[in-house]
C-alpha cells in the first residue's frame, strides 16, 4: 500500500473513529485502526465491538493495500505534526510515514485479523433526518439516560416513529426527557433502544455536516445505522423492553408555576452548594402570592435561602427535589422561562420550557 494525504485531513479522520477504540480490550486488535485504500480514497475503521464507526479520507492512492495499527499512537503522531502533504507506505506490517523532515516507523497488524464491519445497505429504508435538528435533541434528552449497567435498557435512548412522528425518551427512573418531532421516511413504523453514549457522539459528530443523517436499522444483525457525507456508524441496539413511561407523565395538577429561567437556574446553584452535604436535597416553596423560595435542607454547613418571584396558581406547596437533577436540566434546556406543574409533593413533576414545542421534562420528588 502506498499513498499521499494532506495532514488535516488524516487528523480529522482519526479523531472521528476514536470514539469506538476502547480504552481497554481483551482483543488487542481493537486498539487499532484499519487503515485500507478503496476507489482511490483511505477509509478508516475502529471498532469497539458494540459500535463501529467507518469513515473516507481524501489521498492520492499509487498502491492499494491495507494493515492496522495502533489507533491511539497514530492519531497523536498525526495531530502534532504540521500542515501538510505526507507519504505513507506499508512494508510487512508495517506503516512508514514520512514528511519532509521526518520519517516514521508504526509497527502494525495484518488487516485480516479485524473484525468484519457492518455496512449500509444500499437498499436500505430508512429516515433523514437534519443534523441541527438531531443534534439539538439528543441534547435536550439524553442527560436523563441511566448509567447503571445492570438496568441496561435505562443507559439508552428511546426511539419511537409512528404516524410521520419521532418521539425520542430517556429516562434513569428518576427523572426522564421526552421530544417528539415531525418526520416522513419511507419506512415501516419502529420501536427501538440506543445506547445513549453512541447518541451523543452520532449527533456531536454529524453536527456540522452539510448533508442529511440516514437512520436506518438492520434487523438481522440487530444494528441502528446513521450515514452522513463520508462517515457510518453501527450501534448495536439494547434489548428488552422499554418501561412504559406515558403512565408517569402527569395529566392533571393541583399546583401550576411560571417563572424565569436565569433567576430559578442562579437560586438552585447557589442553594446547591449548601445542599451538597445533605444528599443535594433542596425544597422549593410554590407560593400562590407570587413568589418561590428555594432552600437547602442541610444544616451541616449553613443555610441558603433565595426567593424568585413567579406566577403561582394553586394551594401553597412545598416541593423537595434533587438539586442535580434540577441542574442538569437548566444546565442543557435553553430557554427565557420555564412552566412547571404538579399533582402533589410526591407526584411526578413537569418542567417545560417556553422555547421547546413537543417536549416535556418530569423529575420526581424526593421524600422528606
Amino acid at each position: 500500500m502506498k499513498f499521499s494525504f494532506l495532514q488535516e485531513n488524516l487528523s480529522k479522520g482519526l479523531q472521528t473513529i476514536m470514539h469506538a477504540v476502547p480504552t481497554k480490550s481483551s482483543l488487542p486488535i481493537l486498539s487499532n485502526v484499519l487503515i485500507e485504500t478503496e476507489k482511490g480514497r483511505i477509509k478508516l475503521s475502529a471498532t469497539n465491538l458494540e459500535t463501529a464507526i467507518t469513515t473516507y479520507v481524501g489521498a492520492s492512492v499509487e498502491e492499494n493495500g491495507s494493515i492496522t495499527v495502533p489507533a491511539k499512537l497514530l492519531k497523536d503522531f498525526i495531530s502534532n505534526l504540521s500542515p501538510g502533504t505526507l507519504e505513507a507506505q506499508t512494508k510487512d506490517e508495517i506503516l512508514v510515514i514520512s514528511s519532509k523532515t521526518t520519517k516514521s516507523r508504526f509497527n502494525g497488524n495484518s488487516s485480516k485479523d479485524f473484525p468484519n464491519l457492518p455496512t449500509f445497505p444500499k437498499d436500505a429504508k430508512g429516515l433523514s433526518i437534519d443534523p441541527v435538528t438531531l443534534n439539538e435533541v439528543i441534547n435536550l434528552v439524553a442527560f436523563a439516560s441511566g448509567v447503571d449497567t445492570s438496568r441496561p435498557i435505562f443507559t439508552g435512548i428511546y426511539i419511537d416513529y409512528s404516524k410521520n412522528k419521532l418521539t425520542i425518551t430517556a429516562t434513569d427512573g428518576f427523572r426522564l426527557s421526552e421530544k417528539i418531532i415531525k418526520i416522513q421516511g419511507d419506512v415501516d413504523d419502529f420501536k427501538v433502544v440506543i445506547p445513549a453514549k453512541t447518541l451523543v457522539e452520532v449527533a456531536r459528530i454529524f453536527s456540522s455536516s452539510q448533508e442529511p443523517i440516514e437512520f436506518a436499522l438492520n434487523q438481522n444483525e440487530n444494528l441502528g445505522l446513521f450515514k452522513s457525507e463520508d462517515t457510518l456508524i453501527a450501534t448495536r441496539v439494547i434489548d428488552g423492553d422499554y418501561p412504559d413511561y406515558k403512565k408517569i407523565i402527569p395529566t392533571e395538577h393541583i399546583i401550576k408555576a411560571d417563572f424565569d429561567t436565569i433567576q430559578f437556574s442562579e437560586a438552585v446553584k447557589l442553594t446547591d452548594i449548601f445542599a451538597k452535604e445533605g444528599n443535594n436535597t433542596i425544597k422549593i416553596r410554590f407560593d400562590p402570592e407570587g413568589k418561590m423560595k428555594i432552600t437547602s435542607l442541610s444544616e451541616e454547613t449553613g443555610h441558603h435561602e433565595s426567593n424568585i418571584p413567579a406566577e403561582v396558581e394553586g394551594d401553597l406547596i412545598e416541593i423537595a427535589f434533587n438539586s442535580k437533577y434540577l441542574l442538569d436540566f437548566l444546565n442543557n434546556v435553553k430557554s427565557e422561562r420555564i412552566y412547571f406543574s404538579s399533582n402533589g409533593n410526591l407526584s411526578p413533576c413537569t418542567f417545560i420550557p417556553d422555547s421547546q414545542k413537543d417536549f416535556v421534562h418530569v423529575i420526581m420528588p424526593m421524600q422528606i
